[in-house]
């Protein structure tokens, strides 16, 4: 078997993925899963050593290793934007000039270090084509229209493709940094005292508790006119500064100073509305400044079917609401549209330039294919849990053990084959309860996660029983499975728990192929319908990802019950 690679890296989020010489993706892993350092951005040495250790890689069987931007145009474009408008002595200038053998301009030499490989072999992918292909990858019909939005990459901060066919995707349109939604989503993201590159989904879910009272203000900041995204600068430091991303200006908008960021937000803390006010306020100006670019493309290229990527694409709130724009027939949004899942665009790159076409042996409903179950790992000797932990049933006895659990108002923490592609658990790497149960929840989400109650848990069902609870967007329907988008709820009875503020739920649909479909259908017996899901992890850290990691946590949160592929286990 040959392999195609790809790595993203140096940015946020490192990452390694392989296609096989099909173009099928095979194996996909983060960094952080490895060093347990969230976010990692660092060179993926050891997501890649694992993988040089599973497939035996080497320069006999790997035909390209694609990089997922073009080093020296990122480093440079930053840099030629600094010293023209800040000076030499800038502290963003110096910033660059001082890191830049800490960039991905010495990729090739990081490689070389633990894959000994032809340098004709190793490619590079420009970093919104990356995005592109990643939504190509899910994608098996075209024409289509890409639209990637994100921080920055390369060049741009936003753009869009008309993807064809393989050899024909053109590059129709652009925005230059420093007119960024991203960018800007994450400055409101520091003001409101929450780590950017982590913390802007805090920022999504805290707007259902605000009114847009900033808009009409803050929106005269960013805005998209005349087929052309603009930021004002002056009110946004990320251009000048390696330390702040918005300016003292922007408090002339706002009620009130930024949050810091070792103050406790929840529903009855000080100023929570205000703050709430400012989140709604960027949240409305993303979905429309999304929603005019989204009209923009169609235009230009009179598609209706999108593929959606970048980071701001992990916004489910605004997708749901793009979603309801009468040109659009369908919007894909790969699993892990976020820079980790480039890495998957740009394996799909090299395997394009070896002269492929682009996958199409997968039919348009096929939802397995779609969604991000990939290889086993290993099995971990599981030995050690036994110290503290008995095994209360084997693998035959998994899905009845399970519902036992769940029917009695317990959590149970799930470490169950490989982890998820994308960013989100989906119950292989879960915590769940109940969701009937407002109990159940509530301990889930308050006590044993520790989450604030503004970031409710999200909602599992199995899709013949959707209907009866969620409005369902068929332009989304894919998307659902992989908590892409959020749903309008039109029944909460019994699942107020999952519902959230403004009514809506990151739902996640399964069939009865997926574990907790397995689950869910053996608890219809028992009138649950619905689980609650969160992801299986403490706070800050990333998602568990071997036993080892599981054994920690569970020891850590005080959770009772571990299900693996191997059985389920209880503490003494």
């Amino acid at each position: 078997m040959k392999y195609f690679i790809g790595i993203s890296g140096y940015f946020h989020d490192s990452s390694v993925a392989i296609l096989d010489e099909n173009g099928k993706l095979i194996d996909f892993k983060k960094e952080e899963y490895f060093s347990r350092v969230k976010g990692d951005k660092s060179f993926p040495r050891l997501a890649l050593m694992e993988m040089i250790k599973n497939f035996d890689l080497s320069n006999d069987n790997v035909l390209r290793v694609t990089f997922y931007e073009k080093p020296f145009k990122a480093w440079l474009n930053i840099l030629k934007y600094s010293i023209k408008n800040n000076s030499l002595l800038n502290e963003l200038t110096r910033n660059y000039f001082k890191n830049i053998w800490n960039s991905s301009i010495i990729f090739s030499y990081d490689l070389s270090k633990y894959l000994k490989i032809s340098n004709q072999k190793v490619i590079y992918c420009d970093h919104h084509l990356s995005h592109t292909l990643t939504g190509t990858y899910y994608n098996n019909r075209n024409p289509i229209t890409s639209i990637v939005i994100d921080g920055y990459g390369d060049e741009s901060t936003s753009s869009i493709h008309h993807v064809k066919s393989s050899s024909e995707i053109n590059n129709i349109w652009s925005s230059a940094f420093p007119h960024s939604i991203g960018l800007f989503y994450s400055a409101i993201t520091d003001y409101l005292g929450f780590s950017i590159n982590e913390g802007e989904y805090k920022v999504m879910g805290l707007a259902a508790y605000g009114q847009p009272i900033y808009y009409d203000k803050l929106s005269k900041t960013i805005y998209f006119r005349d087929g052309n995204l603009y930021l004002d600068n002056q009110y946004y430091d990320f251009c000048r500064s390696i330390t702040r991303s918005y300016s003292d200006k922007i408090k002339e908008i706002f009620k009130i100073n930024e949050r810091e960021s070792n103050q406790i937000l929840d529903l009855n803390s000080p100023n929570f509305e205000e703050y709430a006010n400012i989140a709604a306020s960027a949240q409305k100006i993303v979905e429309n400044l999304l929603k005019e670019i989204f009209l923009f493309a169609h235009k230009m290229t009179k598609e209706k079917r999108f593929i959606f990527s970048g980071g701001v694409a992990m916004n489910s709130v605004a997708i749901k609401e793009i979603s309801k724009l009468e040109f659009i027939d369908e919007i894909i949004i790969p699993p892990s549209p976020g820079d980790s899942g480039a890495a998957i665009g740009a394996a799909y790159y090299g395997y394009l330039k070896s002269g492929n076409e682009f996958r199409t042996d997968f039919e348009k409903d096929d939802v397995e294919i779609l969604s991000p179950g990939l290889i086993k790992n290993n099995i971990d000797d599981e030995e050690f849990i036994s110290a503290k932990y008995d095994k209360i049933c084997d693998e035959k006895k998994i899905v009845e053990t399970a519902c036992n659990i769940i029917a009695s108002n317990e959590i149970l923490a799930t470490c169950y084959k490989n982890i998820e592609t994308g960013p989100r658990a989906l119950g292989h790497r879960s915590m769940i309860c109940n969701a009937h149960s407002k109990q159940a929840v509530d301990e889930l989400n308050e006590n044993i996660k520790k989450r604030s109650k503004f970031r409710p848990v999200a909602p599992i069902i199995l899709k013949e029983n959707a209907e009866k609870y969620f409005s369902l967007s068929d332009k989304l329907y894919k998307s659902y499975y992989y908590m892409g988008s959020v749903a309008e709820v039109f029944n909460s009875q019994n699942i107020e728990a999952v519902v959230h503020k403004d009514n809506t739920a990151r739902v996640q649909l399964c069939d009865e192929n997926h574990i907790l479909g397995k689950i869910l259908s053996k608890l219809k017996e028992k009138n649950i319908d619905v689980l609650a899901n969160t992801s299986f992890n403490i706070s800050s850290d990333p998602m568990v990802y071997s036993l080892e990691d599981a054994y920690l946590a569970i020891e850590r949160m005080n959770i009772k019950y571990l299900l693996t592929e191997n059985g389920i286990y209880s503490k003494k």
